[in-house]
């Protein structure tokens, strides 16, 4: 039976140059605002979310929850146009499933 798991979210959103940089505040404001994920009061880089991972030990459960993470995200930026312009870095730490794991996402 799959179970749901909190989870916190520290990033970054770079953008490639300096002319890329309204398309990484584009992408920065999604994040905070359209994610569905709440945002960590005057921490501006942080979002809580949760996640329903399928049965499995504690390294299928992370690596699930990077994937569903990683794959909302770059769904995201890629409806916004934004995927070729910037560069997400992040630190993932879901409830239980210590410890914290990185997630990139680059240009392709």
């Amino acid at each position: 039976m799959s179970k749901s798991y909190s989870f916190q979210l520290s990033y970054t959103i770079n953008p490639l140059t300096h002319q890329d940089e309204p398309h990484a505040e584009k992408a920065r404001s999604h994040m905070r605002n359209k994610m569905g994920w709440d945002t960590v009061e005057h921490i501006e880089t942080t979002l809580l979310g949760e996640v329903t991972l399928a049965p499995g030990d504690s390294e299928t459960k992370r690596r699930e929850a990077r994937t569903l993470v990683r794959n909302g995200i770059r769904k995201a930026f890629k409806e916004l146009a934004v995927d070729k312009h910037v560069a997400f870095k992040s630190s993932l730490l879901v409830s239980g499933l210590a410890p914290a794991m990185e997630l990139n996402i680059l240009p392709e």
